[in-house]
């Protein structure tokens, strides 16, 4: 005698493999939703340390016309006054600047802040900027910044900043806020 559809052992098989299969599917999705997150995670702290190193680059760049006398005037001809001086020479500590820059004293620099932490979003961002010789004494200003988002992604992206990115003059040797030639960091 010829039997019509399926036993109950044969449907239970069957279920089972398409159960398997079903698992897998949703385990595959499971972990490209955490791959998603996590990927969203980090471009949240890249992006928050993108604007803390954009913010703390326009600070370095920044320069103002003053009136003399003033011990701030990197520039006489223009009366313009760079805080390039003051994070190249200030930061991580102070030194005293290259004669004829402030008068070659520590005194005339600004306080600037050097280090520091701020909060972005979901994203905690610490910063550090440090002058540097660089290759013949010109001065760099470098700019360091890590951004940890509070779910676990870590980020550290870093800017140096020139005095030539400062005063580009292409008709100078010696930019005004430039050290001169040897009169770099010690």
């Amino acid at each position: 005698m010829r039997r019509q559809g399926l036993t109950l052992l044969e449907t239970l098989i069957a279920l089972a493999v398409l159960g398997i299969a079903f698992g897998a599917l949703l385990m595959s999705q499971l972990s490209n939703l955490r791959v998603s997150a996590q990927s969203r995670y980090a471009t949240d702290a890249k992006a928050a340390a993108i604007r803390v190193l954009e913010q703390k680059s326009s600070e370095v760049l920044r320069s103002e016309i003053l009136q003399p006398p003033s011990v701030y005037i990197d520039d006489p001809s223009t009366n313009r006054s760079f805080y390039f001086v003051d994070y190249f020479y200030g930061c991580p500590s102070r030194v005293n600047p290259a004669f004829p820059l402030r008068d070659g004293s520590q005194n005339n620099l600004r306080q600037v802040r050097c280090s520091g932490q701020e909060q972005e979003g979901n994203s905690s961002v610490e910063w550090l900027i440090f002058g540097e010789s660089g290759t013949l004494g010109e001065g760099v200003v470098t700019i360091v910044v890590t951004a940890t988002h509070d779910r676990g992604p870590k980020i550290t992206m870093g800017r140096r900043v020139t005095c030539y990115d400062v005063y580009p003059s292409p008709t100078q040797d010696k930019p005004a806020p430039c050290p001169p030639p040897g009169g770099g960091r010690p």
